[in-house]
């Protein structure tokens, strides 16, 4: 059975507001297993769900959280998940150190990839990621070579 977030186009399970609207979102809903998710965005394609991701990971970066434990504490609060299990399993699989600053895309994709691994068992390839970097435009971690 697939998770929800791949059935959904969103393998980091973006809640819903109405106040956003991204690229690529299904304006209504579609049922997922026989009922509307209202609860978390839908995609047209995965490419969008990914796109979303990364744009809120790079605004996260951008007001301050530079490590993975900030990324992920802001993501996944400790008043809805269990924030260090999660931070453990994520720079696990991601090979980052927590308390180290994500200073590289190469990072900041890792961790991007562990998490949509933890939350939908979804397993982005590289390529996916370039392609939704690339449709946000300037990236600020430009300091890469």
């Amino acid at each position: 059975m697939e998770s929800r977030g791949i059935r959904n186009n969103n393998p980091l399970n973006i809640r819903r507001d109405l106040r956003n609207r991204w690229r690529g979102e299904k304006p209504n809903p579609s049922p997922s297993l026989g009922r509307v998710d209202r609860e978390f965005c839908q995609f047209t394609a995965m490419k969008w769900g990914l796109r979303a991701a990364v744009r809120l990971m790079e605004n996260y970066v951008k007001k301050g959280a530079q490590t993975p434990r900030q990324i992920i504490s802001r993501w996944a609060p400790p008043s809805e998940n269990d924030t260090a299990s999660y931070v453990r399993k994520a720079c696990k699989r991601a090979g980052l150190d927590p308390d180290f600053p994500v200073l590289f895309w190469a990072d900041l994709r890792k961790l991007i990839k562990a998490m949509a691994w933890i939350e939908s068992r979804y397993n982005p390839s590289d390529g996916e990621l370039e392609e939704a970097r690339e449709t946000l435009g300037q990236w600020t971690m430009d300091n890469e070579q």
